[in-house]
């Protein structure tokens, strides 16, 4: 197929193309292999999805295995990490049922870890207790004792290997301690322990990721902050209202998941039985509902559309405001995310600004734009820039550093005009409103 770089699509292979090319600053993609993949992938084809990149993470990883006997570590290390995020691309389309669903899952972390092995600095794998389950992570320290820790999750279909590759290495450079874990719901967690699918009170497992950290003597335990993607930008929140988290980054931010989930049928919750029928036609028109459906039957363990729905009905923000009072707050937004958020319904993306100024704590917002490359779901294209302002802004919260601020002075006017053109009727005044009374950071 044609690569188009315009098409931002979340779930589509557009983007999940862009989403493995953004890992190149980690070591994690090479172009040429990129583009040489896509070119033999099939417009739509799931099957020729995996089966291409399953043919170039294998061809990495002996490449790896080669490179490792002749003595050359360093090509060894570099390959080993390109092969494990290409396993990872590769299995992302799969069904559950599908054997190669656990099997190229298990070579994307076996790929990580022979990278692991070879790293000047550690990269610790974590197994965290939690209820009846262990919950698998990795540690990445800075290397200097008594340095705080930012805790990092992903979302929906993210794995921890890709949040090393999106913020571990970065965190790492940054001076910054970093664990990673996967939850309930998530790639390694729902493998290792079958059954436990995504639920609403993430602040359960991030407490006992907390726990886990008060265990080690090499953290400045005060000093906790915490990251999510995509729909980790709910799970993070949920998992700030541990008192012992002080800043907290949804990296996008989602407020309520039911109301999402309801906005997404566009009109088709009328009855069940009308749902699973609309979703069907849908789905075989739609790459992105397609997948998003096959992976919601695992990672939630549903079996139907309409049960899509109401899975996500408990996941919610609202009502949980006072836990977070004295807490510190930035969130990011991505431009192209905001017009895709209003895809489905504008009142969606007024219910950001509701939210946000329902808040009493401190609150920041980065908005990422079109010219820094960085506007697509998460800053996919553009993780640069999101790290220069992630581990800026928790200088400032934790050592009062000075903020980076100045270098796009039309953001707080970029902002409004984007709320007010996608939000619902009145959302240009609450972005003015709120534009006021937060501040802007780059």
């Amino acid at each position: 197929m044609k690569a188009n770089f315009n098409d931002k699509t979340v779930g589509g292979f557009n983007y999940e193309l862009i989403r493995g090319l953004s890992t190149q600053e980690a070591g994690a993609a090479e172009l040429g292999e990129c583009i040489e993949t896509m070119g033999r992938i099939k417009e739509n084809d799931f099957e020729s999805w995996t089966e291409e990149w399953a043919k170039t993470a294998g061809f990495a990883a002996e490449y790896a295995e080669s490179r490792l006997k002749q003595g050359d570590r360093t090509a060894a290390r570099k390959a080993f990490m390109r092969a494990s995020n290409y396993y990872r691309m590769a299995v992302f389309y799969t069904v559950h049922t599908d054997p190669r669903h656990r099997s190229l899952w298990l070579k994307s972390t076996e790929a990580f870890r022979g990278m692991t092995e070879l790293m000047e600095h550690p990269v610790e794998r974590v197994a965290i207790p939690f209820e009846d389950a262990v919950l698998p992570g990795y540690f990445v320290p800075s290397g200097t004792e008594g340095r705080p820790t930012l805790i990092a999750i992903g979302g929906f279909d993210s794995t921890k290997e890709e949040i090393y590759c999106w913020l571990g290495q970065a965190a790492h450079d940054y001076g910054w301690n970093c664990l990673i874990f996967e939850g309930p719901g998530q790639w390694g967690a729902l493998m290792e322990n079958p059954g436990l699918v995504f639920r609403p009170d993430y602040e359960r497992p991030v407490g006992a990721a907390v726990d886990y950290l008060m265990t080690r003597n090499d953290i400045d335990n005060g000093k906790l902050a915490i990251v999510g993607y995509s729909m980790g930008g709910y799970l993070c929140v949920r998992g700030a209202l541990d008192p012992r988290i002080r800043a907290c980054i949804p990296n996008t931010l989602v407020v309520d998941c039911g109301a999402s989930a309801r906005a997404g049928m566009k009109g088709m919750v009328k009855s069940e039985a009308f749902v699973d029928g609309a979703f069907k036609l849908l789905s075989k028109m739609n790459v992105p509902a397609r997948w998003g459906f096959n992976h919601s039957s695992w990672a939630l363990g549903i079996s139907t559309a309409s049960e899509w729905v109401k899975a996500y009905e408990k996941f919610t923000l609202l009502g949980y405001e006072g836990l977070l009072k004295g807490k510190s707050m930035l969130f990011m937004f991505s431009e192209d995310d905001i017009v895709d958020a209003a895809a489905p319904s504008p009142d969606i993306v007024t219910g950001l600004l509701d939210y946000i100024s329902s808040l009493d704590c401190e609150r920041y917002v980065r908005l990422f734009t079109r010219i820094e490359g960085a506007s697509s779901h998460c800053q996919m294209g553009g993780l640069a820039y999101a790290h220069a302002t992630i581990f800026g802004w928790l200088e400032h919260v934790f050592y009062g550093k000075p903020l980076a601020v100045g270098g796009n002075p039309k953001m707080r006017e970029m902002f409004v005009d984007l709320f007010k053109k996608h939000g619902s009727k009145g959302a240009g005044s609450k972005a003015e409103s709120l534009a006021r009374n937060i501040a802007f950071v780059d």
